[in-house]
């Protein structure tokens, strides 16, 4: 969680990490109660994206989409019924190695789904800004195993009732700093882990500081940063295996503030590099409006190897063209989570064969130590899923305990 409100005029806020929370995530919810935060306007119905579309220099909304090319709502929803129908084998989302079709569908990716339904150009249009948007990565590099799993996921949360998204006054770091707030005295900022071991007795983290000794260790990032850490005490094969390898996403959100909101409410999927265009403020008040350009894989990557000042010039020309906006854009941030050493990406996507070998090692405890995060999660890559691993592994220490 990182918002931004710094940047902008007329007191608004924009979310430079996560954005989102469900109407299914109980325990985030919980911590909203807990502070006192409040959700924005009426929600978000996440079924689909599919509102509006810019290419060729136009901005088509659904009914002309369908008008030019009459059969790519058919071709996306046989796309979407493969999908379903892998998400009911599973009837543990908690254990997908279980689906009687786990290894194959596990070495298959959405890639291999549009070409089974054989998707035209703008269907496949929309199903890779799809996989872009939501894994943060191409859709060769997404297991349908794994996508269904987050979709039987959903199903058994919503229990058939439609699922709302909202954003939250005054941004998502406000949970953040109410969670640290009783435990600054024991917080310690600017302190890098460089070494772990362990013996039957506890484990000893060292860090570019200090040595400590602890009765169990709770590693509670990104794996992409562990990659760099000495083990002196060797994990098994597997979960080394799976620390290395794991995918993870890449996400450059860049977030531009015009003096006025001259653009349809929705999302904008575009054939262009800014991948899809959406108004962060929509419920926020004020004259101005701040336009996000999220952009994953692929071409997340391609932006994070731009300087954050051709990124905003690149995001705020696409916009632009996309809504003819006349007037000159206020001001704006962009954040490449890639290129965050801290992160190393946005959050993790399950890559073909990884849910059949990865997953289950990945959530066991190596003796005394444990991995916490959306990464070892039922519901992977959302904040939901960082609650649910941590009360998971307090669970589990307290009961050994």
């Amino acid at each position: 969680m990182r918002s931004v409100w710094t940047t902008f005029g007329a007191g608004q806020v924009a979310e430079s990490g996560a954005e989102w929370i469900d109407s299914i995530h109980a325990r985030l919810l919980q911590q909203l109660d807990r502070f006192g935060i409040e959700r924005l306007g009426a929600g978000e119905q996440w079924t689909t994206i599919r509102r509006w579309i810019h290419r060729n220099g136009e901005l088509l909304g659904p009914e002309q989409v369908r008008a030019a090319e009459p059969g790519v709502y058919d071709e996306l929803d046989e796309f979407d019924r493969i999908v379903e129908a892998a998400a009911g084998g599973i009837t543990d989302p908690s254990r997908p190695w279980l689906h009687p079709e786990a290894a194959t569908l596990d070495a298959q990716s959405l890639a291999d789904v549009a070409d089974l339904t054989q998707l035209g150009e703008l269907a496949r249009l929309f199903k890779s800004r799809d996989s872009q948007g939501e894994f943060a990565e191409e859709p060769g590099r997404v297991s349908l195993l794994f996508v269904a799993q987050q979709r039987a996921y959903h199903a058994l949360h919503s229990r058939g009732v439609t699922v709302k998204s909202h954003r939250v006054a005054g941004g998502f770091s406000a949970v953040a700093e109410g969670m640290a707030a009783p435990l600054r005295a024991v917080l310690t900022f600017g302190e890098h882990l460089v070494g772990i071991e362990q013996d039957a007795d506890g484990v000893v983290v060292s860090t570019d500081r200090r040595a400590l000794r602890a009765d169990h260790l709770v590693v509670a990032c990104s794996l992409v940063p562990l990659r760099k850490v000495a083990f002196h005490t060797a994990p098994p094969t597997a979960l080394r295996a799976a620390i290395d390898e794991l995918g993870y996403g890449t996400v450059t959100k860049t977030a531009v503030q015009w003096p006025r909101r001259g653009w349809p409410a929705g999302y904008a999927t575009t054939a262009g590099r800014a991948q899809r265009v959406y108004e962060s403020t929509i419920d926020q008040p004020g004259e101005p409006g701040v336009l996000m350009a999220y952009c994953g894989g692929d071409g997340g990557r391609e932006w994070a190897r731009l300087s954050e000042v051709d990124r905003l010039t690149l995001a705020a020309s696409e916009m632009k063209a996309m809504h003819h906006l006349a007037d000159a854009p206020m001001d704006g941030f962009s954040r490449a989570w890639s290129n965050e050493p801290r992160f190393g990406g946005s959050y993790a996507v399950y890559q073909p064969g990884q849910v059949t070998a990865h997953w289950r090692v990945l959530r066991e405890p190596w003796g005394r130590v444990h991995l916490a995060g959306e990464h070892v999660a039922d519901c992977t890559g959302y904040m939901e899923g960082a609650l649910e691993s941590g009360e998971n592994v307090a669970a589990r220490i307290v009961g050994d305990g």
